[in-house]
């Protein structure tokens, strides 16, 4: 009797064992399905850019084409750019035309991504912008950070050059994180432009949120 009191013990233990194993397996798809950032292998040369989620909504008040479509132009940073090399790279003069994709690459790109997105004039209405600009470690030749831009509204891409600046001397200054500027440009650069001349300023101090 004792060794079959053994070999029942064994099998409830084995059970929770189960149970247990299951519960927390279960847990951790959870957490890597519904967390942030999503990253991903997508860039057409071989980078391994990491998407940015959709923080905030497009306001529906804002001109049309102001803000990317996000199915197509979620944003995607360049990986081998990290806040701890940023001194080497994206602070160092001259690092974005390094790595500014050749305009043979670019053209294609401008009329490819104005057929999918769809719209309407002059090719030349339009510019191909990084939606994470190189200066804060965009993916210089990701698709899916890039997106034609029109030039003949307001706010438009003088103004959100405007933002690219700043953020780009906000993480140089060390007033910001890399991932914090690249969040905020993609989820929303017109809210970063509003914020900038809500202050009245073009710099913004350690410690502010």
């Amino acid at each position: 009797m004792k060794w079959l009191r053994s070999v029942f013990l064994l099998l409830v233990f084995a059970s929770v064992q189960l149970r247990y194993n299951r519960f927390f397996t279960h847990q951790g798809f959870s957490t890597v399905r519904h967390g942030a950032p999503v990253f991903g292998p997508t860039s057409r040369r071989g980078l391994h850019d990491r998407y940015l989620p959709s923080v905030l909504s497009h306001p529906k008040e804002l001109p049309s084409g102001l803000l990317p479509r996000r199915d197509l132009t979620p944003g995607a940073i360049d990986p081998r750019i990290t806040q701890q090399n940023i001194g080497n790279t994206i602070c160092r003069p001259g690092y974005s035309e390094s790595v500014r994709p050749p305009f043979k690459y670019t053209n294609a790109m401008k009329h490819r991504l104005i057929r999918a997105y769809g719209v309407t004039g002059s090719i030349h209405d339009y510019e191909l912008d990084h939606l994470i600009p190189l200066g804060v470690g965009g993916c210089p030749d990701c698709e899916t950070n890039l997106w034609p831009e029109p030039r003949n509204i307001y706010p438009g891409a003088k103004e959100k050059n405007e933002v690219e600046d700043y953020l780009h001397r906000q993480v140089c200054s060390g007033a910001l994180s890399l991932v914090e500027a690249q969040q905020e440009i993609a989820a929303n650069w017109y809210e970063v432009y509003q914020r900038l001349h809500a202050h009245g300023t073009n710099v913004r101090n350690k410690g502010e949120q």
